[in-house]
């Protein structure tokens, strides 16, 4: 077991000294046994919240409604919580009402599995009231009590069990399964948001693989994709069932759920993968980078020359082709495709930016300013002009001096010849 920061126990301590008790819970307590240190720290008390507040002035008190203070100690934030009994869920998320308590047990009823349902106090004693520290050594997830019970009253826990899976290289009780596959269909209940972030977690995780195949198992990948599920089994891009079994090759990109759901929803149908990317209610800067992938990553692979790849990050800018990038990569590694077309790319955009070559209008070596100085043109016709220019350049980017660049811009002044010279004829 892991030791217990001084931050920590000074907090649990000034709890004490004020007459209550305080314990160290939840997923704090699980990591501490497993030898981990916790990435966020839970502490419950019998003291209330007001009580807890005053204890500690310059916490946050934003979570007292539900009981629950953040406490700063130093660099070390946690969360302190006021052990409570939970009333009947009705939302399927928020239990209707809260009664606080003074008995430790009552609270670690209401918690979802046995390996978060423990307490330690300060005298090091821990209180298992459900075996989870069994479950630990078993490396299990077992719900308390009624695992159906459980999940009906707040089926996102379907979803977290599955993460912590993940997270953890732990397995699932078979009566929990099997209550999350009788259950699975309540997570529509659930906000997308809710859904959407625990799986990003999930497919974050160092077992992700493992995760999502049990997601599928479980039946609850048509609750995180739509109708993308059940996938084809193969699009142009790859294999969904490869990807589930080769995920976690893909090391170096794990921090990057929106890439790995991206290209999850790449081995899916396309129109229901774009109907999927607006149904996980992504920020919009997200769903356009996703969609960008959907309609045009196949564009990207074709992409095999300077003036195809300048056209490309041209029409789509700079982070589309970086985030398309980063999806062929992890491409390469999933599906074990040759590494040649992002070699090529990327010796190709070295000799692209080595050259100092225009990609963008603001590349060119003029701007309206000039055309309107010369003479050519007026209003509308700037911005036609200098984009008429700039994709030629891509072909010809000797052509990018100033004294060049008016002397074509001066034959672009008929809209119609310059529309019929910036076709590409020639394949």
């Amino acid at each position: 077991m892991r030791a217990v920061p001084a931050d920590v126990k000074r907090i649990l301590k000034k709890i004490e000294e004020a007459g209550y008790r305080a314990y160290i819970t939840g997923g704090s307590l699980r990591d501490l046994l497993r030898g981990r240190e916790p990435a966020d720290w839970d502490l419950s008390t019998t003291a209330p919240p007001e009580t807890v507040s005053l204890l500690f002035p310059e916490a946050d008190r934003r979570g007292m409604p539900f009981g629950v203070v953040r406490v700063r100690d130093g660099a070390l934030e946690a969360d302190v919580a006021s052990l409570r009994k939970d009333g009947a869920y009705f939302d399927y998320r928020r239990p209707s009402g809260i009664t606080f308590t003074n008995c430790v047990e009552e609270d670690l009823m209401r918690r979802d599995f046995g390996m978060n349902a423990m307490a330690m106090g300060t005298d090091g004693r821990i209180i298992d009231p459900f075996g989870g520290q069994k479950q630990i050594q078993k490396k299990l997830i077992q719900a308390v009590g009624n695992p159906e019970d459980r999940f009906r009253e707040d089926p996102l826990r379907i979803l977290r069990g599955l993460r912590l899976a993940a997270e953890l290289d732990f397995d699932l009780e078979a009566e929990t399964f099997h209550a999350m596959e009788k259950t699975s269909s309540l997570l529509h209940e659930v906000s997308p948001e809710r859904r959407r972030t625990e799986f990003e977690r999930l497919i974050s995780a160092e077992h992700a693989g493992k995760g999502l195949r049990m997601c599928t198992a479980a039946g609850v990948m048509p609750a995180l994709i739509g109708g993308c599920f059940p996938p084809p089994r193969s699009t142009e891009h790859g294999s969904f069932e490869m990807l589930l079994q080769n995920i976690d090759l893909d090391k170096q990109r794990r921090t990057r759920p929106d890439l790995r759901i991206a290209l999850l929803f790449l081995c899916c149908d396309q129109k229901k993968s774009m109907q999927a990317i607006d149904d996980l209610h992504y920020d919009r800067h997200t769903a356009d980078l996703m969609k960008c992938a959907q309609k045009h990553l196949s564009e990207l692979h074709l992409a095999s020359g300077s003036f195809e790849l300048k056209r490309f990050i041209y029409l789509h800018g700079w982070e589309a082709y970086a985030f398309l990038n980063e999806l062929t990569k992890m491409q390469r590694d999933i599906f074990h495709i040759s590494p040649f077309r992002i070699e090529s790319r990327y010796y190709i955009l070295q000799e692209i930016k080595k050259n100092n070559e225009p990609i963008f209008v603001r590349d060119l070596a003029i701007d309206g300013n000039d055309l309107k100085e010369a003479g050519i043109a007026e209003g509308e016709r700037i911005g036609e002009i200098l984009k008429l220019l700039t994709e030629t350049v891509h072909r010809y980017p000797g052509l990018n001096t100033r004294e060049k660049l008016l002397k074509k811009a001066k034959s672009m002044k008929n809209p119609w010849i310059a529309k019929l010279k910036s076709l590409n004829w020639t394949r």
